[in-house]
């Protein structure tokens, strides 16, 4: 059975609905919890580890997997709503079964819990790159996007997370009304575990020289931490719903990285041409020149692909209102080195 690390501190017993955080220790779920925390909710969260920043927001911290039933019905026990932010962040293929486990057994395993549980409360995130790349610099990502399989079918983290949203739409078609989010890039403070920022801290120390040819979009993690309620309330069930704040190509972002950050921006974009080499060989001459700070071959391939998606839907719908794409940089920047990341 699950763990218990410490009681709900938020709020005193009985006065508080319980919000379910699983992944609560990631940085859009550190900024999730501080939202539901200020909503009035009792925070519980579900995580391999306990964690001393959730113990510090006053969390009702389990410890378990989420692939675990027993454990999840144990969480599930007095909750009035679900966020499964739970996930496995890594760019090494050799992660593919670990990534299939939590995305989408866990995904299965929390919702069927949801279900048995009478829980008809719940928001999965997912991940923008489920429908929003393409090889097509033109292509812009819609909510109604086909999943391009061909394309994510290289990198395991987004070919999991599209089955993760399989199986959100097969929980949906059996009467559970899933809300989906689809962030993009999350940028700003507060990623202490690097899962977002690793890209950006390697620009800061110095070690991208270059730009890679293809197009990007991020987003701050704080406002889409405060857009989640808003879905779980208003959102359209099995809609996947993508929050972004700017689409640019890989050079603009590193120029602007450059102006918040005092760094000197990039001193080209390589060309497609040399791109389109063989993988290995674009690689040798890339770590020869030292132009990437010793990217691994996936981000090669994801930073020459165009990642641009639409946010209209969740502004109409949900009201998302995402802060200046600057403000969110500076941000970024000025944590990272706070941190002494950079």
């Amino acid at each position: 059975m699950a763990g218990r690390k410490n009681a709900v501190k938020a709020a005193g017993p009985g006065t508080a609905k319980i919000a379910l955080v699983t992944g609560a220790s990631g940085f859009l779920g550190l900024h999730l919890v501080e939202v539901l925390r200020a909503q009035g909710y009792a925070v519980r969260s579900l995580g391999r580890h306990p964690h001393g920043r959730l113990d510090a927001l006053g969390v009702d911290q389990r410890v378990g997997s989420v692939t675990d039933a027993a454990v999840v019905a144990d969480a599930l026990q007095g909750v009035d709503c679900v966020y499964h932010l739970a996930g496995y962040v890594s760019r090494d293929k050799s992660d593919r079964g670990p990534m299939y486990a939590v995305h989408v057994d866990g995904t299965r395993t929390v919702l069927q819990g949801c279900l048995d549980a009478g829980i008809t409360r719940v928001v999965v995130v997912s991940t923008s790159g489920t429908v929003g790349v393409s090889d097509d610099k033109r292509f812009m990502g819609r909510e109604d996007s086909p999943v391009p399989w061909k394309v994510i079918g290289q990198w395991p983290y987004y070919e999991s997370k599209a089955f993760q949203e399989k199986e959100v739409l097969d929980f949906v078609a059996r009467g559970l009304p899933v809300k989906l989010a689809r962030p993009t890039l999350l940028l700003g403070p507060g990623d202490h575990n690097g899962s977002s920022t690793g890209d950006v801290v390697k620009f800061l120390c110095g070690d991208v020289k270059a730009a890679l040819p293809g197009g990007m979009s991020f987003v701050d993690a704080r406002d889409v931490a405060a857009a989640l309620p808003a879905l779980m309330e208003k959102g359209e069930p099995g809609v996947g719903y993508l929050f972004g704040a700017a689409n640019c190509s890989v050079h603009d972002f590193l120029v602007q990285l450059a102006q918040v950050s005092g760094m000197a921006p990039p001193a080209f974009t390589v060309p497609k041409r040399v791109v389109d080499s063989p993988l290995e060989v674009l690689v040798k001459k890339a770590t020869t020149l030292k132009l990437f700070g010793g990217l691994e071959p996936q981000t090669f391939e994801m930073g020459c692909a165009y990642w641009y998606i639409d946010s209209t839907r969740a502004k109409t719908d949900l009201g998302f209102a995402p802060r200046p794409p600057a403000e969110t940089l500076r941000d970024t920047v000025a944590d990272l080195r706070g941190m002494g990341q950079a």
